[in-house]
This record gives C-alpha cells, structure tokens and sequence, in this order.
C-alpha cells in the first residue's frame, strides 16, 4: 500500500534533479495541486505530472484521455524526449485550504504511458464552459471549437473547461485499466541491460 506523503517537497526534488530551464514552471502545478485539496471528486485530484529538461506539466489523468483536450493535447506532445521524462500519477488527498497538498505518488514509465494514452483516448462531445459572469454554458463539442470567441466576447473569458465523452461509462472503464497496468508495471522487476562485451 502507497502512503501518503507531502506532495509539493517531493516533486520539487524532482524539478531539482531533473529540470535545467523553466523550474518557474513548477509553481503552476503547486498552485493546481493546492487548489486540489478542495475537490470532492477524486478524478479532479487525480493528475499526470511530468518534469523534463525544460520545464514540467501537470493534467488531469482523465482530461489526458480526451482527445480533444489540451490535456491529451500536451501530454502526447514530448513523446519525442521520453527518455528525459521523469513522470508520475499524482493523487492528492482532500483537505482544507493552506494546509499542506498530501498524497499518494506512483512512477510512470512515460515512454510506455503515453502510447496507452493515444491508444485508448476517447473524443469529446461536450464541453461544459464556466464563464467569467457566472454562465455555465454546455454544447456540443464542434459548436466549442469553431465559435468559442463569440462566447467570451458575452460572457467574458472561460473560467474552467470540462470535457465530456459520449460514453463516461467507457472513459472510467479506461482509466479503470490504466490505472490497474500501470500498477502491474510498477511491480514486475525490469529486465537488465546486458554488459557490452
């Protein structure tokens, strides 16, 4: 079993190590993951946080399997540099504001990940917009992505974004599996590079 350990000063260790340029980044993902703490929904405290040579990024797990998201957008972006990529699932338990973010960290293997991202991704057909005068506004995705100006010239700009699957069914039934090979993988000992002779 994972315990619970403080968030912030083990992902700065992280960004320390592993991070040369754009740290700066880093106080992004503090203030999300804070913020976190509030949610009463786990899969709004649920994250995929990576830290890279120039810079991190922190998303949402189940808006990474979102095609349309710029979640997914982002993180399938640096498969290019996997082998820099230090990445984790990040699951920050509830709490109250200003105490500090706990929660429960697991290793990815980014490489391995993001290629179940792209697989299993699943494509919006909603978007539910929260817009700065207080209107909620949801529509169907393709209104979203071609008219999404004229809503904010109303409304004033979006305040949060939530992307939503035809079947919500089968996007926890994906993040249900990710979840469970991820921890398979974390547990079967990897293999050794045989000594060049």
């Amino acid at each position: 079993m994972e315990k619970m350990i403080d968030l912030i000063p083990f992902l700065e260790g992280i960004v320390e190590e592993n991070t040369e340029y754009y740290k700066s980044d880093f106080e992004y993902d503090e203030r999300r993951l804070q913020a976190a703490m509030l949610e009463p929904s786990q899969e709004n405290r649920t994250f995929l946080w990576l830290s890279r040579p120039c810079g991190t990024l922190c998303v949402l797990e189940r808006e990474a399997f979102i095609r349309e998201s710029t979640a997914h957008i982002a993180w399938t972006h640096y498969d290019y540099d996997a082998e820099h990529i230090r990445a984790y699932r990040v699951i920050v338990a509830p709490g109250r504001k200003g105490a500090f973010a706990l929660g429960k960290i697991q290793p990815l293997h980014y490489g391995e990940q993001v290629e179940r991202v792209k697989r299993g991704a699943v494509h919006a057909e909603t978007v539910e917009l929260a817009l700065a005068d207080g209107t909620t506004l949801e529509l169907p995705y393709k209104a979203y992505s071609g008219y999404s100006h004229s809503f904010t010239a109303i409304h004033g700009r979006i305040e949060r974004i939530t992307y939503k699957p035809g079947d919500e069914a089968d996007l926890n039934r994906i993040l249900q599996m990710e979840r469970i090979t991820s921890a398979v993988r974390r547990r079967l000992p990897r293999k050794r590079k045989q000594a060049a002779r």
